[in-house]
């Protein structure tokens, strides 16, 4: 599982570190050397979701209510803070202020969701 361990972690780190490539001006203006963009939007979240050795997708109780969908915020170690995400009535994906810290040792895979702008 190591070795596992330490391709999730790669993964992991290039998501980070394009998330933090992101140079933002004026809350309008952003540019991005890597994450997905198109003409009318630039991205700064490239979504994911765990899965646990038993196959079964990680998901964590926040005050209000549960999540599935994570950002990468920091790592260190083996140990990953993300940012609990949520979707809102029409379906697209929002920032929560609520964090978490997942071990990578508990991971069995990631999924990578389309990038996306979200207003941290």
């Amino acid at each position: 599982m190591e070795n596992n361990t330490n391709h999730l972690l790669d993964i992991l780190r290039l998501i980070n570190n394009l998330q933090k490539k992101v140079i933002c001006q004026d809350n309008d203006t952003c540019t991005r050397p890597i994450l997905g963009q198109n003409n009318i939007f630039a991205y700064n979240t490239r979504p994911v979701s765990f899965y646990l050795c038993n196959n079964q997708e990680l998901t964590i109780t926040y005050s209000e209510g549960t999540s599935s969908i994570f950002r990468v915020e920091n790592i260190d170690g083996n140990c990953i803070t993300v940012r609990l995400l949520t979707t809102n009535e029409t379906g697209d994906i929002v920032s929560t202020n609520e964090f978490a810290t997942v071990n990578i040792n508990c991971i069995a895979a990631i999924r990578c969701l389309s990038d996306i702008s979200l207003t941290l």
